[in-house]
């Protein structure tokens, strides 16, 4: 393959994947967002719960926050790969 070729084909692969993250990163922001305000409301509401807890809360958040922005990126992309080989 040329040296041409090759950048053409890690642009087009470059161009194509931008709106696959973006769209996973909005999704596990959101996540992360939504379980966020849960747990300061629950330790808001429980004045008795100790730090810990609370940082185990956050860190689960954090957690799951990835796990779907990658949940998302994969399926994406496999839709992506399935409409372009249609």
């Amino acid at each position: 393959m040329s040296k041409d070729a090759l950048k053409k084909t890690v642009k087009k692969i470059g161009e194509q994947s931008v709106p696959i993250i973006a769209t996973a990163l909005i999704t596990g922001a959101t996540r992360v967002s939504n379980e966020m305000n849960d747990a300061v409301s629950e330790s808001v509401n429980d004045e008795n719960q100790s730090p810990k807890v609370l940082l185990g809360k956050i860190a689960s958040t954090l957690r799951s926050g990835a796990i779907a922005a990658g949940k998302d990126m994969m399926t994406n992309g496999l839709e992506s790969i399935k409409k372009n080989q249609a």
